[in-house]
């Protein structure tokens, strides 16, 4: 029998090239990350799916990679500057296999400054903080009330701020055997999320509503503020409350003052967090007073009669004075306490 031989014909699709530029890397993970920036960048680029990218749409100047940073430096989604970095660097890489094989393109105009590590770029802000900013915008001349109820609701559900731009009314649903509402979103990564809110909280967003400019919408959205606006109200807020630019406050901050609260997997359930070291960096990063550490705690010893030595008010204020995930679990004891007492 005559050996045949086969002989495969290249189709000479950008796409094509493109899956062998991904091909070319031995981890999944890599692969997957490499593609999902590329369909970013095209669809921002050229308005186009990579599948149907062609040769002539190939063609960048580094004045649009530039422009492609400032657009993620800017997106709601609030990336990190890593992340940027990694999503310019993976189409740096694939411009450079365009070069080498024989595209006509220049992989040097690819080339952006890289933005700072900015691994500890989201400061702690507090719950008392959080409140005082809200007290603050409801005297706001414009827009007020829905920016009042815009931060409450931030560090009520952690919701990042894409996703409390985009909820409707028609998210929010009422579980008649509790007594409590409870939103339905899906947040980064197509995850679905579900966050109660109390009765009070509902109200407040129903408000809105009421509002008269809030007539011109009927897109059934609660909020309709700009990133731009949104970024202007937390500077405003930084300044009127003296916040020092080194705690490097952010809109994100408010995402996690709940980290102050509870314990580190009830952290991650309310963050929505699929790796609990994530939530740990949150949850280092708001408790991050050392007074209470294990190596100061070992060595001062303290009796328990001390409290005793107190007077009725200096023991409350001890009490009232504790951070408000403590003041929160004593509250919740003490009345387990006087509803046990009323059961003798």
């Amino acid at each position: 029998m005559e050996n045949v031989k086969v002989v495969r014909l290249h189709s000479g699709s950008v796409y094509d090239d493109m899956t062998n530029f991904f091909r070319k890397y031995n981890s999944i993970h890599t692969q997957k990350n490499y593609e999902r920036s590329l369909r970013n960048f095209f669809m921002w680029f050229i308005g186009k799916e990579i599948e149907v990218v062609q040769k002539d749409d190939l063609k960048i100047r580094n004045a649009d990679m530039i422009g492609f940073q400032n657009y993620l430096k800017e997106h709601p989604v609030e990336y990190s500057n890593t992340t940027i970095n990694n999503i310019l660097a993976a189409v740096q890489s694939f411009y450079e296999f365009l070069e080498i094989n024989e595209y006509e393109v220049n992989s040097i105009v690819t080339k952006v400054k890289v933005l700072p590590d900015d691994s500890e770029r989201c400061g702690a802000l507090y719950y008392d903080e959080a409140e005082k900013m809200v007290s603050i915008l409801r005297l706001d001349k414009v827009k007020g009330l829905e920016k009042a109820v815009f931060v409450r609701l931030a560090y009520t559900t952690s919701f990042r701020k894409s996703t409390l731009l985009s909820i409707k009314y028609s998210d929010i649903k009422l579980d008649d055997n509790r007594g409590y509402y409870y939103i339905n979103v899906v947040g980064k990564g197509g995850k679905k999320h579900v966050v109660p809110i109390s009765k009070n909280l509902y109200e407040e967003l129903l408000s809105i509503k009421e509002l008269n400019y809030y007539k011109r919408y009927n897109d059934n959205k609660i909020f309709h503020l700009s990133t731009k606006t949104i970024q202007k109200m937390i500077d405003s807020l930084k300044e009127k409350m003296s916040i020092d630019s080194e705690r490097n406050i952010k809109f994100h901050s408010l995402r996690n003052v709940a980290a102050g609260f509870g314990t580190l997997e009830e952290a991650k359930k309310h963050l929505n967090h699929s790796n609990i070291a994530t939530t740990e960096t949150y949850y280092r990063h708001i408790n991050e007073d050392l007074s209470n550490s294990i190596s100061l705690r070992m060595e001062e010893k303290i009796d328990d009669s001390i409290f005793e030595k107190l007077t009725k008010n200096e023991l409350i204020e001890l009490v009232l004075n504790q951070s408000y995930g403590t003041l929160t679990q004593i509250k919740k004891e003490a009345k387990e306490k006087l509803l046990n007492r009323r059961d003798v």
